[in-house]
């Protein structure tokens, strides 16, 4: 999964429970602008807490997985 995909995952989900990025922002503590850079795929260096963060304050779980190559 690459940085764009996730991306979109993350704005679906917020446009999705009808919030707004200040919504987001106050649910999970993060700065509207840099929620704001991560939908849009502007935010390479993203840590997996932060990702946890956003989908609980979208109600849902941010997954990773390591499978093997095919």
């Amino acid at each position: 999964m690459d940085a764009m995909h996730i991306a979109s995952l993350l704005k679906h989900a917020r446009e999705e429970g009808h919030l707004s990025l200040a919504d987001v922002a106050a649910r999970c503590g993060l700065d509207r602008a840099a929620i704001s850079r991560l939908e849009n795929g502007l935010y390479e260096n993203t840590t997996i807490n932060t990702l946890h963060r956003l989908a609980g304050a979208y109600g849902k779980r941010f997954l990773v997985q390591l499978v093997d190559e095919r």
